[in-house]
C-alpha cells in the first residue's frame, strides 16, 4: 500500500523508514519528466529502486531551486580621515597589546595616541572595537583614536554601536544607549545645561537602568542649576536612580537636601569642649523627611553587623552634611576633628561619614586626614560601611596627583613602612596614574634595601613579588636604566630574578611605546 503523502520525497522517506523487507517499495506515480525518469526503475530490486529514487528526487529538487534574492543596502562610503595614522612601530605595539601581551597597557597606548593626534591603523580597528565592547571603561579613550574610518566601521556592526558618533541632537532620541551616554558625557563637559534639558525631554521614556547611567553623567559640571531635576529623581521608582540622585545632591553643599540633613545631624553629633571630645547620640528612628530624600532604612547585612541600623542612619546623615559645618561651629581644623573621631567608640561611623562627605564635596584636606588615619594602622576603618565608592582606593583616586603621591611618599618617610608591608604594596599597586619621579625613587630605594638585607624569602615577599610587574605600569620610563642596574646587582640565583625580568620587560615596552609616538616612526 502506498502511503498518502504530499510529495514524492515524503513517499520515499516513508518507505525508507518502514524498510523494504517489511513492505516492498512502490515507485511514486508522478506526471512529467520526473515521473518518466522514476518509471524506468520498475525492473530494479526493491533496495536499488529505493536508493535510485532517493538520488533522482534529490537531484530534481536541487535543480529546481532558485537562488535567494536579497535586497542590497547601499552603504555610504567612508569619508577621508581627519587625522594621520599612527606609525608602523606604534601599530606593532598596539597589535601586541591586543593579542594579549601587556594588556594593561592599552589605556596608556590610547592616551599617547590621542595626545599625538594620531589614529589606529585600519587593520587593527575590529580588534580594538571588540575590546571596547568588552571593557566599557576604555570606550571614551577608544573613540578619540578611531578616526572617521573607525566610526564608519562601527556603524556596520551592531556589536560596536557604542562607537557610532552622535553628532547632532536629532540623533539623541534614536541612538543606542551606549552611544547616547557617550554623547551626554562629551556634551556635559562644555554645555552642562543642554545635557540636563535633553535628559528632561526623554526622561519618562528611558529605562530605569539608562536613567541611572545618564544621571551619573551629571557628576561632571555639577551645579545648583541641576538641583530641581535631581530632586525629581528622589521620587523615582528605581532605587538605583534614587541612590544616584542622593549622591549628587549630597555633593552640593548648598542644596536643600544638605541644609535639611545638617539640621538633623547636629542633633546627634556635638563637641564637648571641656575635655575636647565628640558626643554621639544615635537616632532612635529615621525621620520621614530623610526617607523622602532617599535615605535608606535598611543597611546591607555586612554594614548592619559593623555599626547596626542606627549607626547606618547617622552615617548617611554625616555623609550628606557639609564639612564646613564642623570646622565653623567648633572652630577646629579637619586634623583635630579627625583625631577626635579616631579615638571614639563610633570611629567607623564618624570616619566613613567624613570620608564620603569629603569625596562628594571634593574636599581634599579632609580626605587626606582620613586616609592618614588609616595609614597609621592605629584604627581599622571599615571598608564595607559604604554608600557608594568608599573604598580606600577610591578615596586616594579622588585626590589630585600631587596630593596622592605626597601621601604615598609619607608611607615611607613619615610612617616608616617598608616596601614589603602589605599596606604599602596595596596602596602602590592600586594607583591609577603614573607615580611621580620622587615616589618612584623611594620605591626603588626601598626595593633595593629589602633585597640586600633579606636573603631568605618570607611570606610577605610573595605579595611583593607578584606586585612588581604591576609597579612597572607606574614607574617613569626614564628610570628604566636604574631598574636594570638594580637587577644587575642581584645574585644569579636570586628568588627575585624572574620578577625583576618581568618588571623590566614591561618598563622597556612602555619606553618603546613612548619613543614610537615621539619619533613618529
Amino acid at each position: 500500500m502506498v502511503l498518502a503523502t504530499d510529495s514524492p520525497w515524503q513517499t520515499i522517506a516513508a518507505a525508507a523508514l518502514l524498510g523494504t523487507e517489511r513492505q516492498p517499495f512502490q515507485i511514486p506515480s508522478i506526471s512529467g519528466d520526473l515521473g518518466t525518469c522514476l518509471s524506468q526503475l520498475g525492473n530494479c530490486s526493491n533496495e536499488s529502486a529505493l536508493l535510485s529514487a532517493i538520488g533522482i528526487v534529490s537531484i530534481h529538487q536541487r535543480v529546481g531551486w532558485l537562488p535567494e534574492v536579497r535586497s542590497v543596502t547601499q552603504v555610504k562610503s567612508c569619508s577621508s580621515d581627519d587625522f594621520p595614522r599612527c606609525s608602523p612601530r606604534a601599530a606593532r605595539h598596539l597589535q601586541q597589546i591586543l593579542e594579549g601581551q601587556f594588556p594593561h597597557l592599552l589605556s596608556e597606548w590610547l592616551e599617547k595616541a590621542a595626545i599625538a593626534g594620531q589614529r589606529v591603523p585600519e587593520m587593527l580597528l575590529p580588534s580594538l572595537l571588540d575590546k571596547g565592547r568588552q571593557q566599557r571603561e576604555l570606550r571614551s579613550a577608544i573613540l578619540s583614536v578611531l578616526g572617521q574610518r573607525g566610526r564608519w566601521l562601527a556603524a556596520q556592526n551592531p556589536n560596536w554601536n557604542y562607537a557610532v558618533a552622535l553628532t547632532t541632537e536629532a540623533d539623541w532620541e534614536t541612538g543606542t544607549p551606549s552611544a547616547r551616554l557617550l554623547y551626554l558625557q562629551n556634551l556635559r563637559s562644555h554645555n552642562p545645561d543642554r545635557v540636563r534639558e535633553l535628559l528632561q525631554s526623554t526622561w519618562k521614556q528611558e529605562t530605569a537602568s539608562d536613567r541611572a547611567k545618564f544621571l551619573e553623567a551629571l557628576h561632571v559640571g555639577l551645579s545648583m542649576a541641576d538641583e530641581p531635576f535631581l530632586e525629581d529623581g528622589l521620587g523615582d521608582r528605581s532605587k538605583e536612580v534614587r541612590r544616584v540622585a542622593v549622591d549628587l545632591l549630597a555633593s552640593l553643599p548648598d542644596s536643600r537636601l544638605c541644609h535639611q540633613v545638617t539640621k538633623h545631624t547636629c542633633r546627634y553629633l556635638s563637641l564637648e569642649r571641656e575635655m575636647p571630645s565628640l558626643h554621639v547620640q544615635l537616632p532612635d528612628y529615621l525621620d520621614e523627611t530623610l526617607i523622602q530624600f532617599g535615605f535608606e532604612l535598611k543597611p546591607l547585612s555586612s554594614v548592619n553587623n559593623k555599626v547596626g541600623e542606627k549607626g547606618w542612619w547617622l552615617l548617611q546623615m554625616l555623609s550628606a552634611t557639609p564639612l564646613s559645618t564642623w570646622t565653623e561651629q567648633w572652630q577646629m581644623s579637619p586634623q583635630q576633628i579627625v583625631k577626635l573621631a579616631q579615638s571614639h567608640e563610633w570611629q567607623n561611623v564618624l570616619l566613613d561619614g567624613f570620608a564620603l562627605a569629603a569625596k562628594r564635596q571634593g574636599n581634599h584636606e579632609w580626605l587626606e586626614e582620613v586616609i592618614r588615619v588609616w595609614f597609621t594602622g592605629q584604627t581599622s576603618i571599615s571598608r564595607d560601611v559604604v554608600l557608594v565608592d568608599l573604598g580606600t582606593e577610591a578615596l586616594i583616586d579622588a585626590l589630585s596627583a600631587d596630593q596622592r603621591d605626597a601621601l604615598l611618599i609619607d608611607l615611607f618617610q613619615v610612617f616608616h613602612r617598608s616596601i614589603n608591608d602589605s599596606l604599602v604594596i596595596w596602596s602602590l599597586r592600586s594607583s591609577s596614574q603614573p607615580w611621580s619621579f620622587d615616589l618612584a625613587r623611594l620605591v626603588l630605594d626601598g626595593l633595593e634595601e629589602h633585597l640586600n638585607n633579606n636573603k631568605t624569602f618570607s611570606n610577605s615577599d610573595w605579595e611583593l613579588r607578584s606586585a612588581l610587574k604591576e609597579f612597572a605600569r607606574f614607574i617613569p620610563v626614564s628610570l628604566t636604566s636604574e631598574v636594570i642596574q638594580l637587577r644587575a646587582r642581584l645574585a644569579n640565583d636570586s628568588h627575585w630574578m624572574n620578577s625583576m625580568n618581568d618588571l623590566i620587560a614591561l618598563l622597556e615596552f612602555r619606553k618603546e611605546i613612548s619613543q614610537a609616538f615621539e619619533t613618529g616612526n
